[in-house]
């Protein structure tokens, strides 16, 4: 009967470890992605950027990091969402 308990609390611990490991690759892999950005989106985005100051707008001229382009797209989301509620 002890052996079914320590059992069970170790296939808890293991799940637990997979589904750690499953985020942190996953989290690694959303990082390593590339920009694919199309030039005119890289355009729109310098434009967007400008009133800011011209290094900044140049900056998005570049490749950007994984983690942009997403908030770059959840802010899409956002602009989406409040006009289809307005």
């Amino acid at each position: 009967m002890a052996t079914t308990t320590q059992s069970s609390g170790n296939n808890g611990l293991v799940v637990i470890i997979a589904v750690a490991v499953i985020a942190i690759l996953a989290v690694g892999a959303i990082f390593l992605m590339q920009d694919h950005r199309s030039g005119s989106e890289r355009v729109g985005d310098a434009i967007e950027a400008a009133p800011h100051g011209l290094d900044k707008a140049a900056d998005k001229l570049g490749d950007q990091a994984p983690a942009d382009n997403v908030e770059r797209n959840l802010d899409k989301a956002g602009d989406k969402v409040e006009k289809a509620v307005n």
